[in-house]
Order: structure tokens, then sequence, then C-alpha cells
């Protein structure tokens, strides 16, 4: 599958200002103040939301651009890390236990116990946040015994993690990255208002 982007502005168009070249209508498309994305670039992430193996021509044809400018895009979006694709699998179908776990940070910075977390190969998620918990993780594992030594003995030996709860995953009900909003603008985009 194929899909991609060049930046907004720097286009293969005239750019004259004429409204005529790539350029002007990438510009035109751009939510003010949103430095990455521009609603083109939405619109392909849309595209790839509904089905990650969605080729470039077919997603060109959808949102009426050239499979080429979709591949550019596309290759853009990647480099920045804006986007990935990746092959999702739920852990408790094929026999291995998920959990989330919430922790508590105190007396280190969040961000190198966070950086700890990232290193463990169990740990597939790591999201430094705001509220009760500062850090949350996904973790997976073969069976509640290497759950365990995970929660208990690996957890347990990373300074600064003061209080962790663990959630284990019985049934995923919904997984979707297709929500509302996310044509919005971003909320980088809003700071200036």
């Amino acid at each position: 599958m194929a899909r991609a982007h060049q930046g907004a502005g720097t286009g293969t168009g005239t750019g004259t200002g004429t409204g005529t070249g790539y350029a002007d209508s990438v510009e035109a498309a751009r939510h003010p103040r949103d430095p990455i994305l521009d609603d083109v670039d939405r619109e392909i992430i849309d595209q790839l939301r509904v089905d990650g193996r969605r080729s470039f021509a077919e997603i060109g044809r959808r949102i009426g651009f050239s499979e080429p400018t979709i591949r550019q895009r596309y290759n853009r979006l990647v480099s920045l890390g804006v986007i990935y694709v990746a092959g999702m699998y739920d852990e408790t179908k094929i026999g291995g236990i998920a959990a989330h776990v919430g922790i508590r940070v105190a007396e280190v910075p969040v961000a190198r116990v966070a950086e700890q977390l990232a290193d463990h190969p169990q740990i597939k998620y790591v999201a430094c946040t705001l509220g009760y918990y500062d850090i949350i993780l996904d973790v997976v594992a073969p069976d509640a015994q290497a759950l365990g030594k995970i929660v208990l003995q690996d957890l347990r030996r990373i300074r600064g993690i003061s209080d962790l709860e663990t959630l284990t995953v019985l049934e995923v009900r919904k997984d979707t990255y297709l929500w509302q909003g996310f044509r919005e603008p971003s909320p980088l985009a809003q700071l200036g208002d």
C-alpha cells in the first residue's frame, strides 16, 4: 500500500498567489496557525483510520488528489511522526493478558520514570498524564504469572513510582481510532486566540 505528502506550501504548483497553483490550494486548506496539518492531511488520515490498507490511488480518488500527491503527503506525515501504520491485535484473543496500569510518581521527574518504563519490552504504551495518575501504561504478557512479575517486580524496582493500580483487561468491546472532533483545528492552533 502506498500513501504520501509533501509539506503545505512546498508543492509543485506555481504558488503565484493567483489561486491556480498547488501551493495556493494547500495554503487555502490549512487551518489558521496549525503548523503541521492542513485539511488535505486530515482527509488522508481519515481515510487511513477507516482502512489502513487503502491504496494511495484509492485515497486520491476519494478526496480528489493524484496518487503521487497522496504518496508525498503520507511520506511527510510519517517522517514527522504524525502517523504510522501498524497491525493491531487483541492480546486477550490470542491467549495473553493485557492490562492498563496507572502510576503515581513522587520525588523524581515524571519524564525520568516514563523513559525507564518505555524501555520495557512488554509495555506497549506509555503516556504522561494530568489527573490522579502521572503515567498510564498498556502492558501485555503471555499469562498471569508474567503480568505479576512485570507489576510486582519490574515496575516496583523503578525509583519514583510511589503507587500503582493495575486494571486487567477481560475482554475488549471497542478499539477504534475513529472519533469525532479529529477534523477540528489542533489545540495548538487555538492557543493564539
